[in-house]
């Protein structure tokens, strides 16, 4: 009789769906490929002539890819979008397929019975456990599939190896345990393809074997359906509000359940919830909007939430790809939960800023965002992200002693994704902001501000909350040696080191 299988803990699966909208949905992202192929030709520009000419012709090009036979049609009248362009219809948008892809092999699309997706969490989680081919027909076509493929592996169950206290996983994929219980948030894990000597490689879904899950907004790189595949229909996932799904929301909810996941709960700010230890508050999410300034339909926005976790008297702020926007600020949020609540321990926040003229969305992946800026923005440069100094500032008003910078990528897995810098000459010129901390900690000191203790983590590492008074930063050192790039040389501050223990007094 042959071994039960289970699915390799380094196959990585994809969601595909059927996008049936008039304009493209943020699901699948056809809005955003929809926007770039009708003004492609002002892409190419910009290949041929470099950023500055684009960012000054910009209004007079953008002008064209607004008429009515191109991105006009969009609209009703101009600044009034078309109510299904602006809410995909949501029936217009399913899931038809599963891909599979791993380090050794070439990606599998599987097929998937219509009847089949509102289980597939289930099955999912149960092909995780060594087992044998499922009776239910067409569970067993798709076991067959993924079998074909390569998925599954003999290997016995890998167990979680999460330390107490805050392990950065990457990117925006953080770790939170205290007296054994592990919530995570924004899990992104992508195959260990990135083999070296020194072992150091992504971490895997079975390692992180959370508790519970929390995702701060529906972007692509802090919701991916594949790695929540991985982590258990039945864990709970948190996930915020989202009236009525848009063109800048996905109703991750409604999307979840119908791929059966059994315990997804929408979040609005102010609410909290307890999961052992660990009691988490949804925060309001201001910024990564279209625009730092007015917009056209503000009533849709990116939702989000940020989250703050009182474990055990530790307090920590998550506050991702946040900034400002018309409703709100950060920093200010950071202000009045420090006055009301008290002061946190630890900020973790994004710093890149993502200063761009509206015509710099086009390539992105937020294309649609250009939808929504009126045109007397389009000569301006917006910043819809917090840049160094306002992370250092948010961490300031709340009243934190250290800032962890994060959600920029963190190793060459997810640089080769475009998320983070690939840490090169090319990269800091094209966006100067990527490696501003330093810069940003000098200005203040000169400017006599507060500066937070910067701690700079690579993934794998962790900080420690440790017992008497004393907390420590170390590193996995059994898997996780940095053998690319000391990023630690960019911080011109006393912070820890990649390579080694550095207890300090609380």
């Amino acid at each position: 009789m042959s071994l039960p299988l289970r699915l390799r803990d380094d196959v990585r699966l994809q969601v595909h769906y059927c996008d049936e909208t008039p304009f493209g949905s943020a699901i699948t992202g056809l809005c955003d490929k929809v926007i770039y192929r009708t003004c492609e030709p002002i892409v190419q520009l910009g290949r041929e002539h470099g950023t500055d000419y684009l960012r000054e012709h910009s209004a007079q090009l953008l002008e064209q890819c607004f008429s009515a036979q191109a991105l006009g049609q969009m609209y009703t009248r101009p600044g009034v979008l078309r109510e299904d362009c602006l809410y995909p219809p949501a029936d217009g948008v399913r899931p038809i397929a599963l891909s599979v892809a791993s380090p050794d092999l070439p990606p599998r699309v599987c097929r998937v019975d219509a009847s089949l997706w509102h289980e597939l969490a289930r099955w999912i989680e149960a092909w995780s456990s060594p087992g044998r081919r499922p009776q239910s027909p067409k569970a067993r076509a798709l076991w067959d599939d993924l079998e074909a493929a390569g998925a599954f592996t003999t290997q016995p169950v890998i167990q979680p190896r999460c330390g107490e206290g805050l392990t950065f996983v990457g990117h925006a994929t953080v770790a939170l345990q205290s007296s054994g219980t592990r919530i995570l948030f924004d899990p992104f894990l992508l195959p260990p393809a990135y083999g070296s000597p020194s072992g150091y490689r992504p971490w895997l879904a079975a390692e992180l074997a959370p508790h519970a899950v929390f995702i701060t907004h529906s972007h692509p790189d802090h919701y991916d359906v594949g790695t929540l595949l991985r982590l258990g229909a039945e864990t709970p996932i948190y996930v915020p509000y989202v009236e009525r799904e848009s063109l800048l929301a996905v109703d991750m909810c409604a999307r979840l359940r119908e791929l059966g996941f059994g315990h997804v709960t929408a979040l609005h700010w102010g609410q909290e919830v307890q999961i052992g230890p660990h009691r988490v508050k949804a925060c309001p999410f201001y910024g990564e909007q279209p625009s730092d300034r007015e917009v056209f339909h503000p009533e849709a926005r990116n939702a989000g939430n940020v989250y703050v976790v009182d474990s055990q008297g530790r307090r920590v702020a998550l506050v991702a790809d946040a900034g400002r926007d018309p409703t709100g600020d950060c920093r200010q949020l950071a202000e009045r939960e420090c006055g009301e609540v008290g002061p946190v321990d630890t900020v973790l926040g994004g710093y890149r800023a993502w200063r761009l003229h509206p015509v710099q969305y086009l390539p992105t992946s937020v294309a649609r965002y250009l939808l929504f800026v009126p045109p007397e923005q389009w000569d301006r440069r917006l910043q819809v992200m917090n840049d160094a100094d306002d992370l250092l500032e948010t961490a300031v008003r709340w009243g934190a002693r250290r800032v962890i910078p994060y959600a920029n990528g963190g190793a060459p897995w997810y640089w080769d994704l475009g998320l983070g810098p690939g840490l090169n000459a090319s990269d800091s010129d094209f966006d100067p902001d990527l490696h501003a901390i330093a810069k940003a900690c000098e200005a203040r000191r000169r400017e006599g501000k507060g500066i937070p203790q910067v701690v700079a983590l690579h993934p794998g590492e962790q900080l420690h909350f440790g017992e008497g008074g004393k907390e420590a930063v170390r590193v996995r050192v059994e898997d996780h040696i940095w053998p690319f790039f000391d990023h630690t040389a960019l911080f011109s501050f006393p912070s820890v080191r990649w390579d080694e223990v550095q207890t300090q007094d609380a």
